[in-house]
């Protein structure tokens, strides 16, 4: 097999691309798509421990501490300790950083757009349709 035909090889050099182009847009607002990930997961369900946003962003937890320190440090973000679990924090995002969230996630689908330029709305939602089950099928190996 050809590296130009290799899935892995594809899928991996796709991913940059996007990555790249989004960070490129998000300059401007002082965050990296890896930080965006999260904000956004908390945008979308807010009071989250750090392991529940590492599940839902599938990054692993020492990353995903360190992003959040970055974005506690950015004053985006807050952390609190656990009223249940005094061994677990609670991230939550403010008021103002959800708007910015709002403000700024037309930057991610514009990447998405341009990645999936040329393709139909059929064909768009197949690739997802594939990707999930690309993904479903190596988490159970």
């Amino acid at each position: 097999m050809e590296l130009n035909e290799s899935l892995g090889f594809l899928l991996n050099i796709s991913a940059k691309l996007i990555k790249r182009n989004l960070d490129l847009l998000l300059i401007d607002y002082n965050i990296t798509s890896s930080q965006w990930a999260v904000l956004k997961a908390l945008s979308l369900e807010n009071n989250l421990s750090q392991a529940e946003i590492a599940e839902k962003t599938n990054i692993n937890r020492a990353t995903c501490g360190a992003i959040i320190d970055k974005l506690i440090a950015k004053q985006l973000i807050n952390k609190s300790l656990s009223p249940t679990d005094r061994r677990s924090y609670i991230v939550s995002i403010s008021a103002e950083t959800n708007d910015l969230v709002n403000h700024i996630s037309h930057l991610a689908e514009q990447t998405n757009q341009q990645a999936l330029r040329g393709f139909s709305a059929n064909e768009q939602k197949q690739l997802v349709a594939f990707l999930h089950s690309i993904i479903k099928n190596l988490e159970q190996s």
